[in-house]
């Protein structure tokens, strides 16, 4: 379903699918604390645009979603019981995301 659809660009990095899984989702956390923080700045005169306190709260989430990647997903790794491999990228939520 959602392979047909085509991007303006396409961006091809050499890593492999696990990292670029991880990858999608930082990136996903940016666009949405991005988007929270404008959003606010326009709805409220006081809040200032790019502070250091969204800065810093940018950062500490960017860095949150990537220790749950390293945590989660590679030091304790949740799985059904009948589940064969482990490491099937189509078990995450993420598998939206074409990967080839």
């Amino acid at each position: 379903m959602f392979n047909s659809l085509q991007s303006m660009f396409t961006i091809k990095l050499d890593i492999d699918d696990y990292n670029l899984v991880a990858l999608n989702d930082i990136l996903r956390m940016f666009v949405i604390q991005f988007i929270v923080q404008v959003l606010f700045f326009l709805r409220n005169d006081k809040v200032e645009l790019f502070s250091n306190i969204f800065l810093e709260n940018t950062l500490f989430i960017l860095i949150g979603v990537f220790i749950y990647w390293i945590v989660f997903n590679n030091i304790i790794i949740f799985t059904n019981k009948d589940e064969e491999d482990d490491k099937n990228l189509t078990n995450y939520f993420q598998n939206i995301y074409s990967i080839k």
